[in-house]
């Protein structure tokens, strides 16, 4: 499929270098004439999405192209652009994320293309969107190289996940430039290793075991797009 060797080539081109890997094996078979077509075509992408601020334009081309039959049988049925701005109003308060300044975390288990997202950073663009810390998964990986993508060229701080949320699985993970330009590697790896060390302080409770896994500080209140 054309359009999802696009989407993986245009997601490694964005990846700063590491998905280089991915980005070899993806080419592998096609022309120089047919790589320049692909690049023209990134090109066009671009220009369309600098026209027309955080609209899916991905999303919309897969759902109206990819074969139906293929979407309902994984059980994709992308979410419109009125219901996803809907659900980003009921679940963020922008003028509070605004005053406070604290960066909010988000999170997606079916993810798509990223098309909730989007409408979360239109409520905060265009100065607080680095206030955005965005989790998405999806088990296509069309659809997360379509959120990579997304997330990237608009300058949201990401982390996509290939794997099938019921499950709890991870196939694999890609954080974009933007999470990283704002810390949020360093950060994670700070309150895991703080989340240890209050573990190993604790006294053991009587009658309980130990927690392997301590609940990372400020995960509590992460939102999550679809309710409880």
């Amino acid at each position: 499929m054309v359009f999802r060797d696009f989407c993986r080539v245009v997601a490694c081109c964005l990846a700063m270098e590491t998905r280089e890997d991915e980005y070899k094996e993806t080419i592998r078979g096609y022309s120089p004439a047919e790589l320049e077509q692909l690049a023209k075509a990134m090109a066009c992408l671009v220009d369309e999405m600098d026209s027309a601020p955080f609209t899916d334009v991905l999303g919309v081309f897969y759902t109206e192209h990819a074969a139906a039959a293929d979407r309902t049988a994984r059980g994709e049925f992308f979410t419109p652009p009125a219901v996803s701005g809907l659900m980003a109003r009921m679940n963020l308060d922008p003028e509070k994320i605004r005053s406070e300044g604290v960066p909010v975390t988000v999170l997606d288990p079916c993810a798509g293309s990223g098309g909730l997202i989007l409408e979360c950073a239109r409520s905060l663009a265009p100065d607080h969107v680095d206030l955005l810390r965005v989790t998405l998964q999806d088990i296509n990986p069309v659809s997360c190289d379509m959120s990579y993508i997304n997330t990237t060229l608009w300058g949201i701080p990401a982390e996509i996940i290939l794997g099938d949320s019921l499950k709890a699985e991870q196939i694999n993970r890609w954080a974009n430039l933007h999470w990283v330009r704002v810390g949020e590697e360093g950060r994670r790896r700070s309150l895991t290793l703080l989340g240890v060390f209050r573990e190993l302080s604790e006294p053991a409770r009587e009658g309980r075991e130990r927690d392997t896994k301590p609940e990372l500080p400020g995960t509590g209140d992460q939102l999550g797009l679809f309710g409880e």
